[in-house]
């Protein structure tokens, strides 16, 4: 079954027309929606103020196949000058707030065919890798799909080394690593119709492999 998404309880709506806690949030939503053709709904984690924790929701009426051939035409999640429009419109609403502690928990790209669900880990991770994540999504199209036979119906971003049992079995004494932008190049939860549940795909082997998502903890205080 798919993954279930995840249910904060702090959740606090805010409403992007007013600028008493972010300025420039309406702004921000709009250049989402623009160039990544999604309605944005745009929630807050943070426990206490000034800390802004934004979790987006990008709501896409495309498909997989669509959004990747876009993507790589230019046409989608860029701006005029070929730039990652999140990456963009992120470091303008950090210049308008610097009082305030804002940061991208969490993306999920809800598409007609797949859900993508991108996690933060470490500062501005997200809006700095979400467009290369893509890209690679792309380049792995192939061998997710297990050659165009299966549509993965949700594609978790990423899954930590330290948490697959088939990884460690082979790395006894292995010093735990700091994340970086790699680390969203590693392994990735993916979860098929096919399938009870959830797989791990290593990325730079271009295959699934013998572990199970549901037997991963899945960090979720980055």
């Amino acid at each position: 079954m798919p993954f279930k998404l995840h249910t904060y309880k702090s959740f606090k709506l805010l409403n992007p027309s007013s600028t008493s806690q972010v300025s420039g949030l309406g702004e921000f939503q709009k250049s989402l929606e623009l160039n990544y053709f999604s309605d944005v709904i745009l929630k807050n984690k943070g426990d206490l103020y000034p800390k802004i924790d934004l979790v987006l929701e990008l709501n896409c009426s495309l498909n997989l196949i669509d959004v990747l051939g876009h993507s790589n035409k230019g046409l989608w999640g860029t701006n005029d000058n070929a730039i990652s429009t999140m990456a963009k419109s992120f470091e303008t609403l950090l210049a308008q707030n610097q009082d305030l502690d804002i940061d991208l928990q969490e993306v999920s790209l809800f598409l007609n065919d797949t859900n993508i669900v991108v996690k933060r880990i470490y500062e501005n991770s997200i809006p700095e890798q979400f467009n290369h994540i893509i890209t690679e999504i792309a380049k792995q199209y192939i061998h997710i799909t297990k050659g165009l036979t299966e549509q993965p119906e949700e594609i978790f971003v990423p899954v930590f080394e330290d948490t697959i049992p088939e990884v460690n079995s082979t790395s006894i004494g292995k010093v735990e690593k700091t994340p970086t932008s790699l680390t969203y190049k590693e392994y990735w939860g993916i979860y098929l119709e096919s399938q009870v549940d959830g797989l791990i795909f290593d990325v730079q082997k271009n295959k699934f492999i013998p572990a199970h998502l549901d037997y991963c903890i899945l960090d979720d205080n980055n």
